[in-house]
């Protein structure tokens, strides 16, 4: 079942998934984790970045819904479906995936994803990770876990503005400071959406120092890291 102009083009709903999939690479082997409608993969398919894309997700209804869209975007031929828990199941090495796409999770759960899979490591996938929360956790898990931040982009949904986080497996540590693992640093800094980006965290600080001043609790580390990226925003 090849794509023609038969069927209709898919259109990704919003920036988030539209950052995302413009960070996977042309000629590789896609999976999507997580994929609800399997927007992604079968938006890759379509545009011919990805020859072949996998789509997997821990719930029956998600996946059902993928499967139909393949039928309906003309790509069901070249896209595997797997029922299951992240990467655990995917079978990526039968499928020689090479780019790996985790999006519209909490950042802990991505990390958790991405840690416990071997494969990723091995094979120096192209990871490209898109939290709705806990940012900081996934850039600490990903660098302690000997994985390099190559670049962050800006994206936004429904009026909040999220990163996209494209990563690959080293083995080598670098360092960042508690500000950069708060906001990202391989960030394009004069983008648009930069200054709602570093301020949305600015404000969360200062809505944390309220909190522990009125309990009583010392405030040094969330004054030094607001000092940081307060200094982000005069550079």
């Amino acid at each position: 079942m090849e794509y023609t102009e038969a069927y209709p083009c898919l259109t990704l709903p919003d920036d988030r998934l539209k950052t995302a999939a413009s960070m996977v690479r042309h000629d590789s082997v896609a999976v999507d984790v997580g994929t609800d409608h399997g927007y992604i993969p079968i938006w890759l398919l379509q545009q011919k970045i990805c020859p072949f894309a996998v789509a997997s997700d821990i719930n029956k209804g998600p996946l059902e819904k993928a499967r139909e869209n393949g039928i309906r975007y003309g790509v069901a031929d070249r896209l595997a479906l797997y029922l299951c828990d992240g990467l655990d199941g995917v079978e990526p090495e039968k499928n020689g995936v090479t780019d790996v796409c985790i999006c519209g999770m909490g950042g802990e759960l991505i990390g958790a994803i991405v840690t416990r899979s071997v494969y990723v490591k091995e094979n120096r996938c192209n990871l490209i990770l898109q939290p709705m929360s806990s940012g900081y956790e996934l850039r600490k898990g990903l660098l302690a876990d000997g994985f390099c931040i190559r670049e962050e982009r800006l994206c936004q949904a429904a009026g909040r503005v999220y990163t996209c986080i494209r990563a690959d497996y080293t083995g080598s540590a670098e360092s960042y400071t508690e500000g950069e693992l708060l906001t990202g640093k391989r960030m394009l800094q004069d983008d648009p959406l930069y200054p709602a980006w570093i301020e949305r965290h600015i404000k969360a600080l200062h809505k944390q120092i309220r909190g522990r001043e009125a309990g009583g609790l010392d405030t040094a580390y969330e004054r030094g890291v607001l000092a940081e990226l307060e200094r982000m925003v005069r550079t």
